[in-house]
């Protein structure tokens, strides 16, 4: 498998400084397995769309969407761009503010080589200061993380992490479709690989190193935490979209589990001191939660060419 061929794919929403840096650091990887970029632009205001038309490497293929389909809508597009104008064996996806070091990809296509079984693959996240990206843990398929956080294996085997330089085989999303686009934003990549490591096995790999430029370091999912109003929003999303990954979990334990999550989250804002909006913030706990209960869009699947 030392052959592999790649394809990167950057969604990006009017953080045109980080995009910059990302497409430099997606190109200069110290492979040439390499052979295109597609960057998903959803529809920046911020002089995107102007800088992108001005890109001449031929490896990169720009994708302008007339509306911000969010982070989960971007990856359904560039996944679906991979698949049918390209037909490279391996798509690498990642933000506008993931910034690949420079042996990040051919760590991850060591990993295949080592693990031919494998249909996907993850990097080691760190936040600006080298520390792990809190955010950006992947989960060990025999539950908990203490394999990944505080183990030493180079490989271990994962049941979900998050879309910061996560490589995945043509044929997995032949099996398995593409990310939920109707998540929009938060979620829709732990689903997807949820549903990948139900059919195909995926590996954590440690020295795969890629950096999260984002502005700060928070702990997954906590509202209670939260201090940025402009972010809250996003939070009902986050309830809703939970609720239906844990259904297709088809385990009733965890579901309830899920739930109790929540609960716990609003038990956590309704008392604790010192919870910064805590009227907003209990609303949307109630209506996400809600919002999940009848939340349930298709799996969107690729059009398959007959290969007989």
């Amino acid at each position: 498998m030392s052959n592999l061929t790649v394809t990167a794919v950057i969604v990006t929403y009017n953080r045109l400084d980080l995009l910059k840096e990302s497409i430099q650091k997606v190109l200069n990887q110290d492979t040439d397995a390499l052979k295109h970029l597609i960057i998903v632009n959803g529809a920046s205001t911020d002089g995107t769309f102007d800088y992108l038309n001005t890109l001449t490497d031929k490896r990169i293929i720009v994708e302008h969407l007339e509306q911000n389909l969010g982070g989960a809508g971007g990856f359904n597009w560039g996944m679906k761009t991979f698949y049918h104008k390209t037909q490279d064996d391996l798509v690498w996806v990642m933000d506008d503010d993931s910034m690949p070091t420079r042996s990040s990809l051919s760590r991850l296509l060591d990993m295949f080589n080592e693990k031919p079984e494998a249909g996907w693959g993850a990097s080691k996240v760190n936040w600006l200061d080298g520390e792990w990206a809190k955010m950006n843990v992947p989960a060990p398929a025999d539950g908990g993380k203490t394999a990944v956080f505080y183990g030493h294996d180079n490989l271990v085997e994962i049941k979900h992490a998050t879309f910061v330089s996560t490589i995945f085989k043509r044929e997995l999303i032949e099996k398995v479709g593409l990310p939920q686009k109707e998540y929009f934003i938060w979620g829709d990549d732990i689903e997807f690989t949820e549903r990948s490591h139900r059919t195909m096995p995926g590996y954590f790999v440690r020295d795969s190193i890629v950096i999260h430029a984002s502005k700060l370091n928070p702990n997954p999912g906590d509202i209670v935490g939260e201090v940025q109003e402009e972010r809250l929003p996003r939070y009902m999303l986050e309830y809703r979209n939970r609720l239906l990954t844990s259904r297709r979990r088809h385990s009733m334990v965890k579901y309830i589990k899920t739930l109790g999550h929540g609960g716990l989250d609003f038990v956590k804002t309704l008392f604790l001191p010192r919870v910064q909006f805590r009227g907003k913030k209990l609303r949307i706990i109630i209506r996400g939660s809600l919002n999940g209960f009848k939340f349930n869009p298709a799996i969107e699947y690729v059009e398959t060419k007959d290969k007989g």
